[in-house]
Parts: C-alpha cells; structure tokens; sequence
C-alpha cells in the first residue's frame, strides 16, 4: 500500500511539474510576443500608420526617406543654424534643397549634412538665392536617405497646380523642429497669396524652414519657408498654424544643367 501511495505522489509531481512547464512556456511565449521592438524599428521612415491608402502610405514614406537636417555655421562668431533639406536626385546628380536664411555664405566650408547621425559635407553650392529664399547644394550619395527625382516626383503642369493647391488640399511634411526630428506632420492648404506663398495649415517651429512639402501622391509642392504672424487674444504674434510654403515653380531648375 505505501508502494501505492508513492507511486502515486510520484505521478502527481510528475504531472504537477509537466504542467507547470507548459504554463512557463505559455507565459514566456506571450512575453517574447509582447516584447517592445527597438527604437530603430520604432523610428524607422518605414513606420507609417496604416490607417492611409497604399499610396498615401507610399507619400508619407517618400516625404520621411528624403528628408534631412541641414547645419550651417558661422566662421565670425561661432554660431550654428539647423534647417531642413529634400534629397533629390536629377540625372546622375545628388542635390539639396533648402532655405537660403537657414546658410550663413555659399560656401560648402561651413555647411553639413546630417541624417541618422551621420554627418557629411556638400560639394558645391549650386543655387543661393536670397529673393525667393531657397539654396541648391550638390552632394555626394547618401546611402541612408532615398532621393526623389526630379521633374518626375516634383508637382508640374497647370492643371496639376491648379488640383494641388485646391482649398483644403491635404499635405505632409518631414522636418526637423527645434533640432528634434525628423518628424512627420500633415496639414491641409488654407489658400494663395498676392506674392505666390501658399498658406499651408499646419504646425511649424524654428528649424522646419527648408522642409519640402508634399501633396498625397508623393509629389513634392514645395518647400516652408516661414511661420506667419498676425494678430492674436495675445496681441502681435507667431501663428504656429499658418506655414508660409513657396511652390517649387519659383525655384529656377536651369542651374542644374549648367
């Protein structure tokens, strides 16, 4: 009889421990499953909601994987601007595109390029326009940011223009405001002014000049230049909403064929 008793503790151990094996594999299965991925992954310009459509996924996508920041210095004082730029690429060229305000001179000496922690020079100042704000810089490729293309990605035509800059057209942009970034923010177009900026409501803050603007096909419509001011409940004062955009047709493109 005691050997009965024994085998039969023995047997209920035995099960005892089988279960609480297949309870630990159980539990650590849902803990592996419910792990957080890295920052990497959670950052990637890849990680798009999928609350869009496949092509203004595609859009949103094309906006975060050209977007880079832009550090401008000083040789007098010292001083560091930080702005944003849009990779693009014509031909077999690598360019760009930002805002003059954001450069202190023309000079590939005092400018750098950062994406993902990576610094890297530009090779030429090809534009700095100071009337329409915007500078062209060519570079080497970057092999962390995928360009976009121009004219094939850039919004052209009139009947385009005209849909584009429709009342309350939805518009995306990556930047990198207050030196934080990049970051993706959407907003809608408010209207067009007598001097061709076009409103654009959205949210903006120093270091989102130079950040190109894209409709929901991907094609870039231009860049920020400005926050808007105007009167407030507070008297004269920024309207962080109101972003100031310049349509790429006031950029002259014959300085990349030269």
């Amino acid at each position: 009889m005691v050997r009965n008793i024994a085998k039969s503790l023995i047997a209920c151990a035995l099960l005892f421990g089988v279960v609480a094996a297949f309870t630990v594999l159980i539990l650590t299965g849902k803990y592996e499953q419910s792990r957080v991925p890295p920052v990497s992954t959670l950052s990637s310009p890849l990680n798009v909601s999928g609350t869009y459509s496949v092509s203004q996924r595609k859009a949103i996508k094309k906006s975060r994987l050209s977007a880079v920041r832009v550090l401008a210095f000083s040789g007098d004082v010292g001083n560091v601007s930080v702005s944003t730029g849009t990779y693009f690429v014509h031909g077999s060229n690598h360019y760009i595109l930002t805002v003059q305000h954001g450069l202190f001179e023309a000079s590939c000496d005092l400018i750098q390029i950062e994406s993902d922690g990576v610094l890297r020079d530009c090779t030429d100042v090809v534009a700095f326009n100071q009337y329409t704000d915007y500078a062209i810089l060519k570079v080497d490729p970057l092999l962390n940011r995928t360009p976009i293309r121009f004219p094939q990605d850039f919004v052209k035509g009139k009947q385009r223009w005209t849909k584009t800059l429709a009342a309350l057209t939805p518009m995306l942009y990556t930047g990198y405001p207050n030196t934080i970034g990049p970051v993706t923010l959407a907003g809608k177009v408010m209207g067009m002014s007598q001097d061709d900026f076009v409103y654009f409501n959205s949210y903006a803050w120093a270091g989102s000049s130079g950040s190109g603007v894209f409709d929901m096909n991907g094609k870039l419509v231009g860049y920020i230049v400005a926050i808007d001011v105007g009167q407030t409940e507070y008297g004269y004062d920024v309207l962080e909403n109101v972003i100031l955009v310049v349509p790429n047709y006031k950029i002259d493109w014959a300085v990349l064929l030269e």
